[in-house]
């Protein structure tokens, strides 16, 4: 099965990468995130790259961990390790331009700030609910959203856990572009054309040094992210919170 799909969509140096497992709702999956990163480094290697776009499906961008995977984290069956994504996405020599057509929460918005460039649907619903399944942020979200919103609005998305449509996000630094759902792709890729057509080597430079300052908060923020959550984990009622309040339906209508 194919979890993420990989096409050059013009002669211009742009490549669509597209999460496609939408029957999960594009949830980061051990096998879901392996491909990605699997998508990541053969299109780091294509000499012809000048600009990556990051999609999923109409309904879903990604809609954060999948169950089993934090049943698994509280009964301390594995460790925490979700650095590995959001590194290999700051790290990525070239630009990222996310287009979020679909729902985009927990990891998956977390996955979405690692980007370069976002453009949001205006109906679709954002935000971080981590707080709602008994945990803090992981994946270097307690760094990188307070870097784009602000901290009192980082705080407010993290600590109430509200899910937020596009358009009430608008306007709050947390996107370049809020457009109707069918038209976020052809925003984002008319973006990345607007940036494909400079030099690679000019594009590298910038991206570089744009990250830079994103990666080092990540790297500072991972090791306290990471005891928040071996702290919370080991808590017993965690498991519960989590089977509770898993993406319930009233928990996104926000």
């Amino acid at each position: 099965m194919r979890r993420v799909t990989v096409d050059r969509t013009s002669e211009d140096g742009v490549t669509l990468v597209r999460l496609t497992d939408p029957a999960a709702q594009n949830r980061l999956s051990e096998a879901l995130c392996e491909d990605l990163l699997q998508a990541l480094e053969a299109a780091a290697r294509d000499k012809d790259l000048r600009v990556l776009v990051l999609a999923g499906s109409r309904e879903t961008f990604c809609a954060g961990a999948d169950l089993e995977t934090l049943r698994q984290l509280s009964r301390g069956e594995r460790a925490v390790k979700d650095m590995a994504l959001p590194d290999r996405l700051l790290a990525f020599p070239l630009p990222i331009v996310a287009a979020l057509e679909g729902h985009a929460v927990g990891g998956g918005l977390a996955l979405a700030l690692c980007c370069d460039v976002l453009v949001a649907a205006r109906s679709a619903r954002y935000g971080v609910n981590f707080t709602d399944l008994g945990f803090p942020p992981g994946m270097g979200t307690m760094a990188l959203l307070p870097a784009k919103v602000g901290h009192h609005f980082a705080a407010e998305m993290i600590l109430t856990a509200r899910f937020w449509r596009g358009h009430e996000l608008e306007g709050r630094g947390l996107f370049n572009h809020v457009e109707e759902a069918d038209r976020v792709l052809e925003v984002a890729l008319q973006v990345a054309g607007r940036m494909a057509d400079k030099p690679r080597h000019v594009l590298e430079l910038v991206k570089a040094a744009l990250a830079l300052p994103r990666r080092q908060a990540l790297l500072a923020a991972s090791a306290r992210e990471h005891l928040m959550h071996d702290l919370c984990f080991e808590r017993p009622e965690t498991l519960a919170r989590i089977e509770s309040n898993y993406l319930s339906e009233d928990k996104q209508e926000g």
